[in-house]
């Protein structure tokens, strides 16, 4: 009887990776106008292509130009600014 499981969990386990197996690609698709890059896979989605350094995947785009960096850069201060208010709530409310 285990020879038997044995192969009823290998058979599901082939089974359940088949539709895995079914998915194509995307299509790297570049637009005549502007010249950018887009993902488009064959279920009809769309979205911009990225660069390694996560610039966008256009000619105007200098490479290089950092915008997981700034995007770091603006939470930073977004989260400063967030603590200073909260510095300032709790010294108006511990205020005799």
């Amino acid at each position: 009887m285990t020879m038997f499981r044995r192969c009823c969990a290998l058979s599901i386990l082939v089974l359940s990776a088949t539709p895995v197996a079914a998915l194509d690609q995307p299509v790297v698709w570049r637009d005549e106008d502007t010249g950018c890059a887009y993902l488009l896979t064959p279920q009809g989605g769309i979205s911009p292509r990225h660069r390694r350094d996560g610039t966008l995947d256009c000619p105007d785009v200098a490479a290089g130009t950092g915008v997981v960096e700034n995007m770091g850069r603006d939470v930073a201060r977004g989260l400063d600014a967030l603590q200073r208010e909260i510095e300032r709530l709790r010294e108006r409310y511990n205020r005799p």
